[in-house]
C-alpha cells in the first residue's frame, strides 16, 4: 500500500480521488475511525464505494491501515492527519458521504477548544459534500450531540433527515454505550440541490 502525501497547504484538484483509487466511485470520508471496525465493515459490504479514514493518532492510523491491507480492501485508505486540515485542502463539492461516529467530547472546559465539531467545521463538511449526499454523525455524549447538531443546523445549504441510532453499524464504542446504558444520538443531514 503507498502511503498517501498531502502537500502543506496546496488545494488538492478536482480529480484528487481518482488517483488516490484509480476509479471514479462515490467516496465516503470517515472522521476519526477508532480501531476501523466499521471502515472495515462498510467496505466489505459496499465494494461500489471507496472510504478514506481520516485519523489524528498515528497508532490508530497504523491500525486501521493493517486491518485494510490485511483483509485486502482496494476501496479502502487510511491517513495520519487533522481532519480540519484536510477538509480545507478538498475543492468544493467531492465528498458523497461523510460519517463521524463517536468524536472525543473534550470533557472539560479549557479543552472544548479541541473539539472538532465546530461551526467552522459544520461550513467545511457542507462546503465539501456533494449535493444531494450525506454526513452522519453519531454521539453517546447528549450535551455534545446537541452542540454540534445545531452546527449542521446552522448551514442553510443542509436539511436534517430522521434517523434512527440503533440502525448504525455497531462499533467498539456503541457496544460500550449499551453496556453503560448510554442513550446514542444520531443524525443525518443532506446537502440540498442548489
Amino acid at each position: 500500500m503507498s502511503s498517501i502525501f498531502l502537500p502543506d497547504r496546496t488545494p488538492l484538484r478536482p480529480d484528487f480521488w481518482r488517483e488516490i483509487f484509480g476509479n471514479d466511485r462515490p467516496v465516503a470520508v470517515e472522521i476519526g475511525p477508532g480501531l476501523g471496525e466499521f471502515l472495515e465493515a462498510i467496505a466489505r459490504h459496499k465494494p461500489d464505494w471507496n472510504y478514506f479514514a481520516i485519523e489524528r493518532a498515528q497508532t490508530r492510523t497504523r491500525s486501521v491501515q493493517e486491518k485494510i491491507d490485511k483483509h485486502h480492501l482496494d476501496n479502502a485508505r487510511a491517513l495520519c492527519a487533522e481532519a480540519q486540515f484536510v477538509l480545507a485542502l478538498l475543492p468544493d463539492a467531492c465528498v458523497d458521504r461523510f460519517y463521524i461516529q463517536f468524536p472525543d467530547p473534550w470533557w472539560k472546559r479549557r479543552h472544548h477548544r479541541r473539539r472538532l465539531m465546530t461551526p467552522e467545521f459544520a461550513a467545511e463538511l457542507a462546503r465539501t459534500l456533494r449535493p444531494g449526499c450525506e454526513i452522519e454523525f453519531v454521539s453517546d455524549v447528549k450535551e455534545y450531540f446537541d452542540l454540534a447538531f445545531a452546527a449542521l443546523e446552522a448551514q442553510p445549504v443542509l436539511e436534517h433527515i430522521p434517523t434512527d441510532p440503533q440502525l448504525l453499524t455497531a462499533t467498539s464504542f456503541s457496544r460500550k454505550a449499551a453496556v453503560r446504558g448510554w442513550e446514542l444520538s444520531a443524525s443525518i443531514h443532506r446537502k440540498r440541490n442548489c
